[in-house]
């Protein structure tokens, strides 16, 4: 009978003195801006841009973190000149078939794949799950310059002679970020916003440049971004540990 009280009296000590210690792992997929300012051999072609991407995102139960990105680059500062030097004639135009000014227009396009790693440290005396989260990435960039021809066909630009002019060049690619995470508790608000910087060690990827007839040149172009990233959960799995005293 002594056998039975003690343990009756043990058990709400030892469920009162339990530490419920929650741990929680989760993909989610994400949606992005950045707007981004370039420097080194970059800022030679292209002035400011813009950059929109996806990401999948796998977070374990210690907050390190693992995703896939994706993103599209864009904008319309084309700093190069003289692109069209070997086919503007004496007077500086070029004339299409019909023997008009056409209007040409240029743009930056580009890409910005890579693979990411990094930890979420969460902040104290949250009310959410919010943190600082230093990462880097490894992957692959890609830019050019978008050429785009209205008011008739240029025969010196057609679909094959105009790769000779589009600057495509890419390349490795290092990134580093240092962003705030908020992660709402209701999975209702949550998103990422800080800094990115990209390093590419990239080269001409054409066989023929016909502005300057140059071999491949090696590059070293960088993209420094501020960040604004929406994230959505997909799939969240809860473990917890129980401790006793």
């Amino acid at each position: 009978m002594q056998k039975i009280i003690y343990i009756l009296l043990l058990v709400p000590t030892i469920i009162l003195s339990q530490k419920d210690d929650k741990k929680v792992s989760s993909t989610m997929f994400s949606v992005d801006y950045a707007y981004q300012f370039p420097e080194f051999d970059l800022k030679d072609r292209f002035g400011n841009n813009s950059s929109i991407g996806a990401s999948l995102i796998q977070k374990n139960k210690n907050d390190i973190l693992i995703s896939l990105s994706g993103k599209w680059i864009f904008g319309n500062d084309i700093r190069e000149d003289n692109i069209f030097e070997l086919i503007d004639g004496n007077n500086g135009d070029i004339i299409n078939i019909n023997g008009q000014i056409p209007i040409i227009r240029l743009f930056e396009r580009g890409g910005q794949f890579h693979i990411n790693f990094g930890k979420k440290y969460n902040l104290k005396n949250s009310k959410t799950k919010s943190g600082i989260v230093p990462s880097f990435g490894l992957g692959y960039v890609y830019h050019k310059i978008f050429i785009e021809t209205l008011l008739g066909e240029i025969p010196q630009l057609n679909e094959e002679l105009i790769k000779g002019y589009d600057r495509l060049s890419g390349g490795f690619s290092f990134k580093q970020s240092l962003t705030f995470m908020h992660l709402s508790k209701n999975n209702m608000k949550n998103f990422n916003i800080g800094l990115e910087i990209i390093e590419c060690w990239s080269k001409d990827l054409r066989i023929n440049n016909y502005t300057n007839n140059s071999v491949p040149k090696k590059r070293f172009d960088m993209f420094i971004g501020l960040k604004f990233e929406w994230i959505v959960p997909l799939k969240k799995r809860t473990t917890s540990n129980y401790y006793y005293f």
